[in-house]
């Protein structure tokens, strides 16, 4: 399966999950009006998604606030959801054409693409709960066009899906251009202005 960059995407967002203090899923996530709970719940929603899709099935159903949607332990929920989902992810379920953000394609091709989906919001969760993150780096430059991409799609929906793109300094790394699509900045939840 060439799904390698996604795969390692969804490791990466499991070791800052593993690492969350149960004293700090209400804490306020870089994601506006969430709490880390509801990133993790909103990623773990994102992975029955996927399964639904490889199944054939699209359920087009999205929490305002997600959290519930993971019920009280977290780090379970995950991992029955990813398990599910990697068990769905057979070679017909990867040519299946899928609605996505880019349009209808592949649902492989999405995949390849959305390990951006899974960066960012592991960064959101380590803020939220006193991690670092630590990123893998090629992951992270792979990413920047896919997210540019989606950025300007998700601006264009009613609502917009995204806030304002922060600026960033012209030698800025991967990372901060990553997050700065996402409108974050590596030391705030938000950009300004």
């Amino acid at each position: 399966m060439a799904l390698d960059g996604f795969v390692r995407a969804l490791d990466g967002f499991e070791a800052v999950l593993a690492g969350v203090a149960p004293d700090r899923w209400s804490a306020p996530s870089p994601c506006a009006d969430w709490s880390a709970a509801d990133v993790a719940g909103h990623v773990i929603g994102n992975l029955r998604e996927t399964e639904a899709l490889a199944r054939g099935r699209d359920t087009g159903t999205r929490a305002a606030h997600p959290g519930p949607a993971a019920g009280g332990d977290q780090l379970a929920a995950w991992r029955a959801a990813r398990a599910a989902m990697m068990a769905a992810l057979d070679p017909v379920a990867l040519a299946r054409l899928v609605p996505g953000p880019w349009g209808p394609m592949p649902l492989g091709e999405i995949l390849d693409r959305f390990a951006m989906e899974f960066l960012v919001h592991a960064w959101d969760l380590a803020q939220a709960t006193g991690q670092a993150a630590a990123l893998d780096p090629g992951l992270v430059h792979d990413a920047l066009g896919p997210a540019r991409q989606f950025a300007w799609l998700a601006r264009l929906s009613e609502p917009p899906l995204l806030g304002p793109e922060c600026a960033v300094a012209e030698d800025a790394d991967d990372l901060t251009r990553l997050l700065a699509i996402f409108g974050r900045r590596g030391t705030s939840r938000q950009c300004t202005g």
